[in-house]
């Protein structure tokens, strides 16, 4: 499989025939993110949740490729769905790699502009689910006497505080700190949890919601001086799975061009 933004980078013979779901997987971060795995040999499980085409059209490249995956539909944060979902996966064996990539998030909506519901829907997808998912996925890792190793997809939002995503910057907040709480217990069951404070990436969705002109204006306030590939990201939360990150626990590794490094980073 080639794309124009493909960086291969190393080896990690030690995900073949591992077995791994990515939520939000047949799209931007999470479909590359897939990739990289299936180009070493496991078996993905891609979840999405609506979009029914883009999920054929990823999977048939991954066939294409010759790559092991399956599409696994299932809406976050409805619990009967994912829980349906996570005993079709499991009925193949645990899972021994895990990344919770997909998130919720609305445009223009600050804090005046943010309802209940919003907060409600954001927290079911973006916390909630996650929750339900990681204990699942870690309890029949735990039984079946697997070392796991989990990844979750963060953002620069729940680190510094920006206008218009009220519910989705506290939310990513949360998530941070999940995150660090979920990881010192899971380590005493030998599985590995860590996070990637993600910037401004290059995406199907970003560009479904920014204009050329706000593109190349964000772009333009990233010390590196552009947005990050898809590929880019997920190349990080490859090496976080794998084996030379053995040491690593507990941690929010950013991974935003230097952003967080201007005087003023959150304008």
């Amino acid at each position: 499989m080639k794309e124009d933004n493909l960086v291969l980078g190393p080896a990690y013979p030690e995900f073949k025939g591992k077995r791994a779901l990515i939520t939000g997987g047949t799209q931007g971060i999470g479909k590359a993110i897939a990739e990289r795995l299936a180009r070493q040999g496991a078996v993905v499980y891609l979840n999405y949740s609506q979009n029914d085409q883009a999920a054929r059209e990823a999977f048939e490249r991954f066939r294409e490729a010759g790559y092991a995956a399956e599409l696994c539909k299932a809406k976050l944060g409805a619990v009967a769905a994912v829980e349906a979902m996570l005993g079709h996966i499991h009925q193949s064996g645990p899972l021994d790699l895990l990344v919770c990539n997909a998130a919720y998030q609305e445009k223009n909506r600050g804090f005046f502009e943010t309802d209940l519901a919003l907060i409600q829907r954001t927290l079911d997808v973006n916390i909630l689910a996650n929750f339900q998912i990681m204990q699942k996925v870690a309890r029949e890792m735990i039984d079946a006497g697997r070392k796991g190793r989990m990844a979750i997809c963060s953002s620069g939002h729940g680190t510094m505080a920006f206008k218009g995503t009220f519910a989705y910057d506290v939310s990513k907040a949360a998530l941070n700190h999940f995150m660090r709480c979920a990881a010192l217990e899971l380590i005493e069951h030998g599985i590995r949890l860590n996070a990637v404070d993600i910037g401004w990436t290059h995406t199907p969705g970003e560009r479904r919601w920014f204009s050329e002109e706000e593109q190349n204006r964000l772009s333009g306030s990233i010390p590196i001086g552009r947005a990050a590939q898809a590929d880019e990201i997920a190349a990080v939360i490859e090496f976080l799975l794998s084996d030379q990150a053995s040491y690593v626990v507990g941690s929010l590794y950013t991974a935003d061009g230097g952003f967080v490094l201007r005087p003023n980073p959150s304008v």
